[in-house]
């Protein structure tokens, strides 16, 4: 997928994303990650048993939304993402969680990623649309 520099810029700057997904009876599930965006693909971590991990399992169709809110409506500006997600391996692991613990300093400390307990996951964008950007 082709990134305009105002994307790429936005996407990796943006501190908190959503990523929703969706159960294998096609309840959906939204929460916030922390994202790490490197070299096109998107990253977050979180527990292994956590109910997106599920949710991904089943179906590895996953949507994020950045956005930057303000009450200035004319200064809104997002993007919405659409793509496919998958769980990392071991050796990707661990390059991946040394660049989420570069970019959160605190989340080493306060919710380290544990292999065996957390896992990460890949998200290779497919779509996207973007507003103020």
């Amino acid at each position: 997928m082709k990134w305009r520099k105002a994307e790429r810029e936005f996407v990796d700057s943006v501190r908190v994303a959503r990523v929703a997904t969706v159960d294998a009876k096609g309840i959906p599930h939204n929460v916030p990650i922390c994202p790490l965006f490197d070299n096109g693909k998107l990253y977050f971590g979180t527990e292994a048993s956590a109910k997106k991990v599920w949710n991904i399992k089943a179906n590895a169709n996953v949507t994020l939304v950045f956005d930057d809110y303000t009450e200035a409506w004319e200064h809104l500006r997002g993007i919405m993402i659409q793509g496919q997600a998958r769980i990392v391996n071991t050796q990707r692991f661990r390059a991946i969680r040394k660049k989420i613990y570069t970019k959160y300093v605190q989340y080493e400390s306060t919710a380290a990623l544990t292999e065996g307990d957390s896992t990460i996951i890949e998200i290779t964008p497919q779509k996207k649309f973007t507003w103020g950007l």
